[in-house]
């Protein structure tokens, strides 16, 4: 039926313009007009390939009439019908081919469109790190060219993808696009449309009210400005008209101008007649119910949303999900609430292991290649930031070396140029794997907040079995924010070339012993642990214990990670210079020919197991800065054998 539909839509629109003549009967540009006439009318039929399809009968027309607009004209209308029906794998690759084509032309408006397309498609494919790299190449490429649009739009992209990283950025980068699309607003004045509506959402998350009335008062006024000149379709200035008066209101309850904003939002209601998008109805609900609690009316609050709580999506807008919780409390639905942070927590928490997971997926995806253009990029890097930080620790070991003797300056220096090398490879993996889990500090804290609330509130009735819930999420919470502080320690030592001072002459069995107990292995009920140990155990190492128990540990920790039944054995044998910890476990092994990958950073050989690849990391990091080293022993076969290596001087 559908299709019946759209083809009758088709047909209508193909008789319509065959009343000036039918485009068979046309030639040279009017025939071109009728081609973009016949898209224009069809566009919204859903019949997306169908109408594109018309797209390329027009370019091809134009290009045997040379008509280089009208070509251009019906490429961009192929990207904006594409964009429309969501595709955006397909989006990406039609505007990769476009901009191409845009730049042997010289088209530049539409060429940083298409680029700028590209970008959308990424993020929308949750791509975040390729997105913010195609922003970064786009504002250069735009630099270069002094081109003002370019620059302007990858400033746009580049704030609209910091809106979950950090806002402070992406405020001023939204304030730099607003700036430069000022100077050109015959060519951008759509785009500014956008820009407004992106930095007042910025300013709100940061609670900056002064400024985004001040800017709300600008869109007002360019939008007046608009209205004035071109004399748009009714429908789609309403859109326009509300999401401006929405987030006009909500300044204004921030700054607590609240009757104001109820007229603000009283327009919003008005236009909302017209326009009956869900959406947009989302939104207002939402900041009505914000200036009910504003007002102290919290029952109105509730009521507005027990509205918009259907609709509520827990991947979006989680100021809307903490409003209702409020809302929820103040009038004394304290089961609700409870319930509604505890599928918060639950929701966040399943999603995200699945989001590192992705992010660290694209990060790999982006290190291969980068590995492709080291040689011929590693100058350009663009990570200014750490080409400082580098430079800086060159020249503090630099000065550290200087006191020693000149052969030992020689040699440091030599194992510093190949520490930088590796540092390079991985580094932009490392910082972004710190920025993601410094990201989700915030998810704990809100959890902690959330309950503290329910049992600080008037009148709060739990059964036990819910106090011990509430108890168990709040340990949850901190535990895993001390986790995260760990994690981001180490991760942050893990490549440091520091020796560590070797200040403790300990028996090897102490280091033993100590490590055992760390790691709780001899708790465990799944496994069977043993300790092997003669007297070559109680020989002495000169060494530094916590160092040297730290490493241990985590190879312990691994052993039983990977061991789901079964045993895992600690030995230590004495060589004429060192000692040796060995570690066997009956798990899952370890292929030969990952003896040394297993050891990079954020290396997970089976997805399926917990943790963030870097224990190895660590553990051989720190062996190898007190004189030693582990490796994987690969003619074991019963499960995996790892040897830590510690000389006795």
């Amino acid at each position: 039926m559908r299709r019946v539909v759209c083809f009758a839509i088709t047909l209508l629109a193909v008789l319509t313009i065959g009343a000036a003549g039918p485009i068979t009967g046309l030639t040279g540009e009017k025939k071109l007009k009728a081609y973009e006439n016949l898209v224009n009318e069809t566009e919204w039929s859903g019949e997306v390939n169908t109408v594109l399809s018309i797209c390329d009968e027009w370019i091809q027309y134009a290009q045997q009439e040379g008509n280089l607009a009208y070509e251009e004209a019906g490429r961009n209308k192929r990207l904006t019908l594409i964009y429309n029906s969501e595709d955006w794998l397909r989006l990406e690759k039609e505007a990769r081919e476009q901009k191409d084509w845009m730049e042997k032309h010289e088209l530049w408006d539409s060429f940083y469109k298409a680029w700028r397309d590209i970008i959308e498609s990424c993020s929308y494919t949750s791509r975040t790190q390729t997105a913010l790299r195609e922003a970064e190449q786009m504002q250069e490429y735009a630099q270069k060219q002094d081109n003002t649009l370019g620059r302007a739009l990858a400033y746009q992209q580049i704030g609209v993808i910091y809106d979950n990283i950090d806002h402070q950025q992406s405020v001023k980068a939204l304030d730099r696009s607003i700036r430069l699309m000022k100077e050109i607003p015959d060519v951008a004045k759509n785009e500014l449309l956008s820009a407004y509506f992106y930095m007042a959402q910025e300013l709100d998350q940061i609670q900056d009210y002064p400024r985004e009335l001040a800017i709300c008062k600008e869109w007002r006024q360019h939008l007046e400005h608009i209205k004035a000149m071109e004399k748009p379709g009714i429908g789609k200035m309403n859109v326009y008209d509300m999401e401006q008066h929405l987030w006009y209101a909500s300044a204004l309850i921030g700054s607590d101008s609240l009757a104001a904003a109820a007229k603000e939002l009283a327009a919003c209601e008005q236009l909302n007649e017209q326009i009956k998008d869900p959406y947009l109805t989302y939104q207002m609900q939402v900041h009505q119910a914000r200036l009910a609690m504003k007002e102290g009316d919290t029952k109105k609050a509730v009521a507005y949303t027990d509205l918009y709580e259907p609709m509520m999506d827990l991947d979006w807008w989680p100021m809307a999900q903490r409003q209702r919780g409020e809302a929820l409390l103040a009038v004394g639905r304290d089961r609700e609430a409870a319930l509604l942070y505890q599928k918060m927590y639950l929701h966040k928490d399943s999603t995200f292991s699945k989001d590192v997971r992705m992010q660290l997926d694209e990060l790999n995806t982006l290190f291969q290649v980068d590995e492709l253009r080291m040689k011929g990029q590693l100058e350009r890097s663009r990570f200014v930031i750490l080409i400082i930080g580098l430079l800086l620790l060159v020249l503090l070991l630099f000065m550290y070396f200087r006191h020693r003797a000149a052969k030992r300056l020689a040699q440091k220096n030599q194992e510093l140029m190949i520490a930088n090398a590796r540092a390079e490879e991985s580094s932009k993996m490392k910082t972004n794997f710190i920025q993601q889990i410094s990201h989700e500090f915030r998810t704990p804290l809100n959890i902690l907040n959330g309950f503290t609330q329910i049992l600080t509130a008037p009148d709060m009735v739990l059964q036990a079995d819910e106090k011990a819930d509430i108890q168990k999420r709040i340990s949850e919470s901190t535990d895993r924010i001390t986790g995260l502080v760990n994690k981001m320690l180490e991760l942050s030592d893990a490549n440091s070339q520091q020796v560590i001072e070797r200040n403790d002459n300990i028996a090897a069995l102490a280091i033993a012993t100590q490590a055992v107990e760390h790691a709780g292995i001899q708790q465990d009920t799944h496994i069977k642990f043993l300790l092997q140990t003669d007297a070559q155990a109680e020989t002495n190492v000169h060494t530094n214990l916590r160092s040297a128990t730290r490493a241990l540990t985590l190879l312990l920790d691994n052993a039983r990670k990977f061991t789901k039944e079964g045993e895992v054995r600690l030995s230590i044998q004495q060589q004429p210079q060192t000692i040796d910890f060995i570690v066997e476990d009956t798990g899952i092994g370890i292929p030969a020919k990952e003896a040394e990958h297993i050891f990079d950073e954020f290396v997970q050989l089976d997805e399926y197991y917990d943790g963030t690849g870097i224990g190895l990391t660590v553990a051989r990091s720190i062996a190898r800065r007190l004189g030693g080293d582990i490796v994987l022993d690969t003619s074991y076969t019963g499960g995996a054998r790892f040897v830590m290596t510690l000389p006795k001087e």
